[in-house]
């Protein structure tokens, strides 16, 4: 698990570099936007489809962890997530909707307001492939 997070996190920083900075806007008598102009609506078509991706992700994530969890002796391979996943089902929606759906939906629109638009659809993707590939691992082990 560490070899994925700091590959997430060189990816994250690579993106981050390529990532155009806004120039601060002119100073005049007229109301300045605390935020550059948004390049697109935060909620438009390609945002659902990465958010249902997403929550879809984790939902499979969470089924598979629970169906192995409570069929076989195994641990939650996530230590941050063992200490939610390992209290049953309430803890698992908890880690899985909190920290799965809800970080990378706030991660996102954060970077849509400072005008990341490209790496705002970056994060939603790569929890949900994450999810994905965990929920795909669960069902093989």
């Amino acid at each position: 698990m560490p070899k994925s997070c700091l590959l997430f996190c060189l990816l994250v920083a690579a993106v981050c570099s390529a990532q155009q900075i806004p120039h601060a806007p002119e100073l005049s008598n007229n109301f300045v936007a605390p935020f550059p102009q948004a390049e697109h609506q935060f909620f438009d078509k390609t945002s659902f489809a990465l958010l249902g991706w997403n929550a879809a992700a984790e939902t499979y994530d969470a089924v598979t962890t629970r169906h192995a969890l409570d069929g076989r002796p195994i641990h939650e391979l996530n230590p941050f997530g063992a200490l939610f996943v390992n209290r049953g089902w309430a803890g698992q929606a908890v880690f899985s909707y909190g920290f799965g759906v809800g970080g990378p939906l706030l991660t996102s629109y954060l970077l849509h307001r400072t005008g990341h638009h490209k790496l705002e659809r970056w994060v939603t993707a790569i929890n949900a492939l994450g999810s994905t590939t965990a929920g795909s691992w669960n069902l093989k082990h």
